[in-house]
């Protein structure tokens, strides 16, 4: 219910391209496919809609193409704006908790769906944009950067952007998560100390999706999502096999002011082409 499909020539295009390729390189067929673009990929739109931008391929010659990294800020009221915060106070707080885990219930990532069922639950945050006047393309690197506090020594936060249509389905595009010890980097863990403010930064998704004018964009915040994302149990420790006992909610700020302003990076490219 709320899938979308997409357009069969996504499939068929890439399909054909694959078969010049061993005509090419398996039977010697002069067919032009090594003077193709370096790169090729498919820029996703509004489905359904008549005259929609987007739904079809391009070629580059590299990869990514130029688009200008645009922070999307968090602000109250569940809003979202490229205007960067000017109050000196603002933040929106999510409960963790591994007992009672918010709920996505999928073991793949469940894209091109309406995530309406999740966003509903509790403890998950919703920053939405205005309805937009005309569409707006992001191709390329998608990335988090939150400024957050925990009552706990570690937690998790899940990132999600959703493509929110007229009648208000918000289709999933892209989603990662990050747990805090991590935060550093993956080569190392470092707890936080309950109560502090650190920089959460971490990469979302690549895409190349073309949000259309009357939509909005829209970005999830959340600190549990299982079954898809294990609960993390807070407590700092070590990971185990089996769920541990000692397992703790946490209470987790997002903050969203002039000093600590946290966003999502969208690669914007700056003229939508059909």
């Amino acid at each position: 219910m709320g899938e979308l499909q997409y357009p069969p020539n996504a499939t068929f295009d890439l399909l054909s391209h694959m078969v010049r390729w061993f005509d090419h390189y398996l039977k010697g067929v002069d067919n032009g496919v090594e003077r193709d673009k370096t790169v090729k990929y498919y820029v996703m739109g509004a489905v359904g809609e008549p005259d929609a931008p987007g739904n079809l391929w391009r070629e580059a010659d590299d990869w990514p193409v130029a688009a200008r990294d645009t922070k999307y800020y968090f602000r109250s009221a569940g809003t979202l704006t490229t205007e960067r915060p000017g109050q000196a106070e603002g933040h929106s707080s999510l409960v963790a908790d591994p007992l009672h885990p918010a709920e996505i219930p999928s073991r793949g990532f469940p894209g091109a769906r309406d995530a309406r069922a999740f966003e509903q639950q509790e403890q998950v945050l919703t920053f939405s944009s205005e309805i937009l006047a005309e569409p707006v393309e992001w191709t390329g690197h998608v990335r988090a950067e939150l400024y957050v506090s925990s009552t706990a020594q570690d937690t998790d936060f899940i990132v999600r952007v959703c493509d929110v249509y007229p009648d208000g389905r918000s289709i999933l595009i892209a989603d990662y998560v990050r747990r805090a010890r991590f935060r550093e980097g993956f080569e190392k863990e470092v707890l936080m100390e309950p109560g502090k403010t650190y920089r959460v930064a971490f990469h979302v998704g690549w895409l190349s999706q073309i949000f259309n004018r009357g939509h909005r964009i829209r970005v999830t915040v959340a600190s549990t999502g299982a079954p898809f994302y294990e609960s993390n149990p807070n407590t700092g420790k070590p990971r185990t096999a089996d769920f541990p006992a000692d397992a703790v909610v946490a209470t987790n700020r997002v903050n969203h002011n002039a000093k600590f302003a946290s966003c999502v990076i969208g690669p914007l490219v700056a003229k939508v082409a059909k």
